[in-house]
């Protein structure tokens, strides 16, 4: 089974994979090509092609899925797209230049009307900017196995379990359970 956060995360996309799920040569494919999502994907389409010439699916719903699956595909760049944007040192340098400016100018800007309470006050919009700068850094890259990532791996199994329950299949999995407040 591919477990769709592990490749954006840079881990083994096929590691634990329930027999069920795959077959032996659907495995070799998808071990064989770099971008395993989208191998896994090229089986799905290969599957619906097999399904319409065998007369399961009319030429609509083969069409609604194969809509589908060009959307999954479509989001699955995207997130490709953002999990390789690279983000410029020039970018943090500039952020904190303007913090300190800003902080520099406000404490001569403060120097008449706050006396003594100025430190703590510079020292607590300082702190402000800084956490804000920090959290900023950590969000760039949504998918570092953190836990302020996307959760990628919840929302798959709750993709899961609907999909499981509309086809009405009794092995319906529950959803993730947070792991110390935070879901992967």
């Amino acid at each position: 089974m591919l477990l769709p956060g592990q490749s954006l995360r840079g881990l083994d996309p096929v590691a634990d994979k329930p027999e069920e799920l795959s077959q032996e040569e659907d495995l070799r494919f998808i071990l064989s090509q770099n971008n395993k999502p989208y191998a896994l994907l090229m089986l799905h389409m290969n599957d619906l092609k097999e399904l319409h010439q065998q007369d399961a699916i009319n030429a609509f719903q083969q069409v609604q899925l194969d809509s589908t699956i060009v959307r999954l595909c479509d989001s699955m760049g995207k997130a490709e797209r953002i999990n390789n944007t690279v983000f410029p040192v020039t970018y943090s340098l500039f952020v904190h230049f303007f913090i300190y400016l800003f902080l520099v100018i406000l404490s001569l800007a403060l120097v008449e009307t706050s006396g003594w309470y100025e430190i703590p006050l510079l020292t607590l919009i300082a702190s402000t900017f800084f956490l804000i700068e920090k959290t900023a850094r950590n969000m760039q890259d949504p998918f570092r196995n953190r836990p302020t990532d996307t959760s990628v791996t919840a929302i798959a199994r709750t993709i899961e379990i609907n999909i499981k329950q509309i086809l009405q299949q009794p092995n319906v999995p529950k959803p993730l359970a947070p792991e110390e407040f935070y879901l992967m």
